[in-house]
């Protein structure tokens, strides 16, 4: 009988491992019909600069992880062709290209950047047309000469806060893992334990 008390500890503990160590899994892929033409990505962004990338923090870990997770990214922004954008700017994209989001951000790599603002937040995704600043010489030239960003934002201002919302391209077209695997999961775990434990039970009046 202990040993099959210790076998039921046992496999509820891998269970529950089991639960934690789930990847974010994508329920639908990203679909797009690639970033749009310069004129019409300029106009559709709230903003649109160039930058190095200085910082990204990632979403905390939880249980269960799903690809629209924010990524937070700070960009020292060295030219601007739309938007009032601070030198130290932060936007926002899921953790994951099967969510639409960019995720080929890297800390100490330029980048071209087309972004939309949604709830006063700046961010970016796969379709909007952003790009490695090296591989974005003809956007560039279409762009022209941009200007300087603000050095100092303005008093309550944060520069992507005062942004004009605007309607993301990859709007509607990714799905991350779905908010219904969480609870099926637990769901699972409770009716293991409680099998388990009327299987001991049983046995138990058998002796």
């Amino acid at each position: 009988m202990r040993n099959f008390t210790v076998m039921i500890l046992l496999s509820c503990l891998l269970l529950l491992v089991s639960v934690y160590a789930v990847k974010p899994t994508d329920v639908f892929a990203c679909s797009c019909a690639g970033p749009p033409p310069v004129p019409e990505g300029l106009e559709r962004s709230a903003a649109v600069f160039a930058g190095k990338v200085t910082k990204m923090v990632g979403p905390k870990p939880k249980l269960v992880m799903s690809s629209t997770d924010p990524v937070v990214v700070t960009i020292e922004v060295t030219e601007v062709w739309k938007g009032e954008l601070p030198l130290k700017t932060e936007l926002t994209t899921a953790m994951s290209s099967a969510s639409c989001g960019y995720d080929q951000f890297a800390v100490g790599s330029e980048f071209l950047v087309f972004g939309y603002v949604r709830s006063g937040q700046l961010q970016t995704g796969l379709c909007d047309g952003t790009k490695l600043l090296s591989a974005a010489g003809k956007e560039l030239t279409e762009l022209g000469k941009g200007y300087s960003p603000q050095e100092i934002p303005k008093s309550g201002d944060t520069g992507e806060n005062a942004l004009p919302e605007e309607v993301p391209a990859s709007e509607g077209q990714g799905a991350g893992q779905s908010p219904l695997l969480q609870p099926f999961l637990w769901g699972a775990a409770v009716v293991l334990a409680v099998v388990l434990l009327v299987y001991a039970w049983r046995k138990k009046r058998e002796v």
